[in-house]
């Protein structure tokens, strides 16, 4: 009896030991799930570093550049800053001569090669308004008449940084520049670094003037350690009252939400009196009027 039950056990242990022995040798031999299914996505950044690319020719690019973080919304206790520039000055000394009666801190952006620069440069200066260069750039739609010193897309980068410090000459004491027109210009990622770059070794701020939405000209100034702001309000796209001091009253709003916020107008008559009548409401957003120099980044 016992050696017919010992035969049955003994066949039952090498069924189990193949059985084993089967189930190694299929597991070992297969790919696994994840061979099948290929490797884990490289991290866009490892270590810190991002990874480099490569043109379709197989030739290394330079790592993609981040474009400069915004401001952010200001935190308690932070106070609030408008600056507001008035464009286009040079042509006339009556726009300057009103700036100057509002006794307010505001920006002058005057215009290089016009027929009062420097002499609007000069009261400017003598009334103790901040004064910038207002530099010429190629707009996408050709002008009816082209700005003297105008630097447009045609130039080498030789001619470019020459025609950027001729204009600087033309606004002696200058701060700081931004553009005039320039749709363009700022929306080339090749010609606005010499432009910055001149600006940055002269060691002056720059405002985008945002005459499009395809404008570098801000993320760029950042990415070479230029101060840099950029426009948030046209202030005087209308020209009537009441919407100048509806834009008005929105530059103090996004001052007062996110901090600091850039205003643009230019010298008409009902800019100036609306500027007169209107400015005094930034005490009522709790906003303080500054120079562009103070409000840059």
């Amino acid at each position: 009896m016992r050696r017919s039950l010992s035969l049955p056990l003994a066949f039952l242990a090498v069924g189990v030991i193949a059985l084993a022995v089967f189930l190694l040798l299929d597991r070992g031999g297969r790919p696994s799930r994840r061979a099948l299914t290929g490797p884990s996505p490289i991290p866009s950044e490892t270590k810190g570093k991002t990874p480099g690319r490569e043109s379709p020719g197989g030739k290394p690019l330079a790592p993609a550049r981040k474009p400069a973080a915004r401001p952010q919304p200001r935190t308690p206790g932070e106070p609030a800053r408008a600056a507001i520039i008035m464009d286009d000055l040079g042509n006339s000394l009556e726009p300057l001569r009103a700036l100057c009666a509002l006794g307010r801190r505001i920006t002058a952006s005057v215009l290089p090669f016009a027929a009062e620069t420097l002499p609007s440069v000069k009261a400017a200066h003598e009334c103790g308004l901040e004064v910038m260069l207002h530099l010429p750039l190629e707009s996408l739609v050709k002008p009816a008449r082209t700005p003297g010193g105008m630097i447009s897309s045609g130039m080498s980068r030789d001619e470019v940084r020459a025609g950027v410090l001729a204009c600087l000459e033309q606004i002696p004491g200058c701060r700081g520049v931004n553009n005039h027109a320039g749709s363009k210009v700022t929306e080339d990622g090749v010609l606005m670094p010499v432009i910055l770059e001149v600006v940055r070794d002269k060691g002056l701020y720059f405002v985008d003037s945002r005459t499009t939405s395809s404008s570098v000209a801000y993320e760029t100034a950042r990415s070479l350690g230029v101060p840099a702001a950029e426009r948030h309000v046209f202030l005087d796209g209308v020209l009537e009252d009441g919407a100048i001091k509806g834009r008005i009253e929105e530059l103090f709003r996004k001052a007062r939400d996110a901090g600091r916020a850039v205003g643009i107008c230019h010298p008409k008559a009902e800019t100036l009196a609306a500027l007169r009548n209107y400015l005094g409401l930034a005490e009522a957003y709790g906003v303080t009027l500054v120079f562009a120099s103070e409000i840059v980044e």
